[in-house]
């Protein structure tokens, strides 16, 4: 076994110890190295070529006065150039933010996926450098258990590429320019399943806490940083001094969850909240940016058992009980809007459209940002494309696409599905089997009934709306599309159900088949347009339903449909089990 290239030293974060460096080895005053300075409960990650410089700058920083007589930890490694530091400090920031043992106290000041010269064998370096840290037990969690928790899925301190640092910066200069113009200002954003739009979302929220907790005369910014601009021009950073923003997420099991990650995170004295979109039309207040991840799921109306709080609140905005939709309350109490908004990922009637966008066109300087690169899955655009075509009417692939990475095999047999499904799990985790809701939800009444059988083999829909990928019983389990949008998953094991057949070179909706009475059911507007859902309607919404589901897959994708032509029908595009 090669010998480990790196040490990692132990340090005391005193004036006594910091003068202490540099008596006697050059590497703590001349060479890239990254730090992890922590207390019991705070961490903050940096790099730097001159140690000693650094923590003395550090030890004059009220803003790290709360680590001061905690400890330091130093990565040194004879083989560091200056682009391995920096990236080893944005790994490390992404994989303590993710481990949850400490509160990371950076800020989002523009982390970006840059490559260099040998950066493969430097990534595996840096693995060694994790474990290590497990050891010395300033980490809990390994690199795998990261990667497959929410806390890292949905942490702000991610990576950005060059195409979401463009986005951002734009979005950022947009705001910017419409509080000095005292205008309000839209930014959509836009692009295919897997292509980060909610890593964008979470990031910008972030920066604007960041913006709004800098100190320009005590907090210092790295000159490396891709938004250090932001943070050094006084006028930008002044302009969102004491700025109320919202982020509002429209799941409700998904808003809890986000709600706690930033929980883990420092905001300083940002004032950012986050909310449902009932919860925000709520709210006693108005917000001078807002920001809406997956807004596609957005409502126009509600009824049933929320349908009382629906009008209360259009009373108290509008002055009216008129159908309003939850993005109408948005723009009503907000000055800068951000949405993310995919018209390919609205699964209901009631969900908001574009034409519910574009009447704010006057009212709002409205922006169009489309983000491309695939992110997710490891067969790339390529097989987000390929989904698409096969489940369409339109445009067919003229023969079968392979993807190098990623596996896409369709199963005869629904037990040796089971089975391989119960493999991966095994293997890498975080492999789940969904379905089209085309079986009733008998088990939400009796926990004793199953939902689903095929050839004997009998399923049960998820136990749990909250977090439903996450909980123990899920291996087990059947989700929808309810308890999987806006989630990665390492393996998708998709059971499509007879709501989708293919007759005569054509797919075709079943409604006899169709359980899912929300997915059939007129919005409020619709019913007072009396606008009827045509079949072609519904064939549209079950198609993105299942393009939805099939695109969750990071690693794989494995199909069993239950209709036999429709199953014939893609046998022609997934290698065989």
């Amino acid at each position: 076994m090669a010998k480990q290239s790196f040490e990692i030293r132990n340090y005391s974060f005193t004036q006594t110890a910091i003068n202490q460096l540099a008596v006697e080895d050059h590497f703590e005053e001349n060479w890239p190295v990254v730090y992890q300075i922590c207390n019991n409960r705070d961490i903050y990650i940096g790099e730097t070529t001159n140690l000693k410089n650094r923590m003395n700058q550090h030890l004059a920083n009220t803003e790290k006065s709360s680590l001061r007589n905690g400890s330091i930890k130093v990565v040194f490694d004879e083989t560091f150039n200056k682009s391995a530091a920096l990236d080893l400090e944005s790994y490390l920031i992404q994989y303590f933010s993710g481990d949850g043992k400490y509160k990371v106290l950076n800020r989002n000041d523009g982390m970006c996926d840059r490559d260099y010269y040998d950066r493969a064998n430097y990534r595996k370096t840096f693995e060694e450098i994790w474990n290590r840290l497990r050891e010395l037990k300033i980490a809990d969690k390994t690199i795998s258990e990261i990667n497959n928790s929410e806390l890292f899925k949905f942490s702000p301190y991610k990576n950005l590429n060059f195409e979401q640092l463009n986005v951002v910066t734009e979005i950022v200069q947009n705001i910017d320019e419409a509080i000095c113009d005292n205008r309000k200002s839209l930014s959509i954003i836009d692009g295919d399943a897997g292509t980060g739009k909610t890593i964008v979302i979470m990031y910008l929220a972030k920066l604007l806490a960041d913006l709004q907790s800098f100190d320009n005369q005590n907090d210092d910014i790295d000159d490396e940083s891709n938004f250090n601009i932001f943070f050094e021009l006084e006028h930008i950073n002044q302009n969102f001094k004491g700025k109320s923003i919202a982020l509002i997420v429209p799941q409700p099991s998904l808003c809890g969850r986000i709600r706690k990650i930033f929980n883990k995170i420092d905001l300083g004295n940002a004032n950012i909240r986050i909310f449902s979109p009932i919860q925000f039309g709520k709210c006693d207040d108005n917000f001078d940016i807002t920001l809406v991840d997956e807004a596609h799921l957005l409502k126009v109306g509600v009824t049933g058992t929320l349908g009382k709080q629906v009008h209360e609140i259009d009373q108290k905005i509008f002055g009216n009980n008129n159908i309003h939709s939850e993005l109408d309350w948005i723009m009503a109490k907000s000055k800068n809007v951000v949405l993310v908004f995919s018209d390919q990922q609205r699964i209901r009637p009631a969900n908001i459209n574009k034409t519910d966008i574009s009447q704010y066109a006057n009212e709002f300087d409205k922006r169009n940002y489309y983000l491309k690169t695939q992110m997710r899955s490891l067969g790339g655009k390529k097989y987000i494309d390929y989904i698409h075509d096969i489940l369409s009417n339109g445009f067919r692939p003229k023969e079968k696409e392979t993807f190098e990475g990623f596996e896409a095999k369709i199963f005869n047999n629904i037990r040796d599905f089971v089975s391989e499904m119960e493999e991966r799990e095994s293997k890498y985790g975080l492999s789940r089997m969904v379905a089209g809701f085309a079986w009733k939800w008998n088990s939400k009444n009796d926990k004793s009934a199953y939902d689903i059988e095929i050839d004997g083999v009998k399923f049960r829909w998820n136990s749990t709306q909250n977090n439903w990928i996450g909980s123990k019983n899920a291996p087990k389990e059947v989700g929808s599309i309810y308890t999987v949008q806006g989630d990665d998953l390492n393996y998708v094991g998709i059971i499509i159900g007879n709501d989708l057949i293919y007759r005569d070179g054509k797919l075709i909706f079943n409604r006899k088949a169709c359980a899912d009475s929300g997915a059939m059911k007129r919005s409020q507007r619709q019913v007072a347009n009396n606008e009827q859902i045509s079949e072609n309607d519904m064939l549209e919404q079950i198609l993105r339903t299942y393009r939805i589901l099939m695109n969750r897959a990071v690693k794989g994708v494995y199909i069993y449909a239950c209709d036999k032509e429709l199953h014939n029908y893609l046998n022609k595009y997934f290698n065989q089990f």
